[in-house]
């Protein structure tokens, strides 16, 4: 028999759907930037999403930096999971640091002698309401002379073969008559049957070792995958909505009101989405779906100020390096931003207008877009070489 080698993917779903699922979650943010971008008139409009005045790039960005760079590290021990299957034996390598063991999965390098594979056991997860999470949480046992093997058998794919999972319109459907039959035709599986010439045993799932295997599956809870949803909105509205709005200062005091309004309201809808759960995994969503409400308010009251007021362009006065002041609005006082060579440049008394929104929460918004595109037109130009500019 040809030796065959595996690979381990962590999701059940084709790539391209994936991908093209990934796509439409992040498409509106990306197209909203570079929305912004294009109406900007100046070449700076992406630029101004992405920096902050002094040229350096935003907290924000370099958070997503760290994110996709911890996503990549993820992917890349995943991409170490190897399987070999031949004539003799099944090799088995699996690093430790991929986190399968957490899963109550076998981790490590194992050498399986097939004269010692005793039994094929496949536990398919009934319990899961569509097909994609089923097909995740199903287990394969192999079973030798000493020890229990456990696998995802959905999850690994024949190198050179054709990809196997399911499409996205399969992963939400319901499991039906199709999980045992998916299950067994798995290249995994299947190839494991025909070399060991043992045909699989089907039982029912039963308690893992590992340290997740006992928690609770929140999505089993209907209001717990509705608060799911719910703090993936909230986070993902106020991670992109914060960084579109990062060009706008608030001026005044905002109203505390809101910020609790927010959260009682969303502390009690969680309480009454949670009721069936236990008491752990209900406090713990129900906190974290608050916690990201309530901060989600913040740039909430800007976005809705935004579009609801009639704006104002007045004049403001240089008052001392990054301070301005206006008779009638309260200070604008930039000092904070850590550009004291472009404050240099800005001569006490001068005149600079800004866009102010006034807000009917009692604060005022207002629009630093023209401020900072100077400020990086001055730091971009100190960049230039002596002798290079034009």
């Amino acid at each position: 028999m040809e030796t065959k080698h595996f690979h381990y993917s962590a999701s059940t779903i084709r790539t391209v759907h994936l991908t093209a699922l990934l796509g439409l979650l992040l498409g509106p943010v990306l197209g909203s930037a570079l929305i912004l971008a294009w109406l900007s008139g100046d070449g700076q409009g992406l630029d101004a999403l992405i920096r902050s005045a002094d040229g350096s790039l935003d907290a924000e960005i370099l958070l997503l930096m760290v994110a996709v760079v911890l996503m990549a590290l993820i992917g890349l021990a995943n991409r170490q999971v190897r399987l070999e299957l031949n004539d003799f034996e099944f090799k088995v390598h699996i690093p430790r640091f991929t986190g399968l063991g957490l899963m109550g999965l076998t981790t490590g390098s194992h050498r399986i002698p097939l004269a010692s594979i005793r039994e094929l056991r496949l536990q398919p997860e009934k319990a899961q309401k569509n097909l994609a999470q089923s097909l995740q949480r199903s287990r394969l046992e192999v079973v030798t002379d000493n020890r229990r093997y456990r696998f995802q058998p959905y999850n690994f794919l024949l190198d050179g073969g054709p990809d196997h999972r399911i499409g996205l319109g399969a992963a939400l459907s319901k499991q039906g008559d199709r999980l045992e039959a998916l299950l067994n035709e798995a290249p995994l599986v299947n190839s494991l049957s025909q070399s060991t010439g043992q045909a699989t045993q089907t039982g029912e799932p039963d308690i893992a070792p590992g340290p997740l295997a006992n928690q609770y599956n929140l999505l089993k809870h209907r209001g717990m995958v509705v608060q799911l949803f719910l703090l993936t909105v909230a986070g993902l509205y106020g991670a992109a909505d914060l960084m579109l709005l990062v060009e706008y200062k608030v001026l005044g005091e905002l109203p505390l009101w809101p910020f609790v309004s927010t959260g009682l309201l969303t502390a009690a809808l969680c309480s009454r989405l949670g009721r069936g759960a236990p008491m752990a995994e209900r406090l713990g969503v129900a906190v974290l779906v608050t916690l990201a409400a309530t901060a989600a308010t913040y740039p909430g009251l800007q976005r809705f100020t935004l579009v609801t007021s009639q704006p104002v362009t007045t004049t403001y006065q240089v008052a001392q390096a990054g301070v301005f002041r206006h008779p009638s609005y309260p200070q604008l006082d930039l000092r904070g931003n850590s550009i004291p060579e472009f404050w240099a440049t800005l001569p006490v008394g001068s005149d600079h207008r800004f866009t102010i929104y006034p807000s009917t929460f009692g604060f005022r918004l207002v629009d630093l877009t023209p401020l900072y595109a100077q400020s990086r037109a001055f730091y971009g130009n100190q960049a230039i070489p002596d002798g290079h500019a034009d």
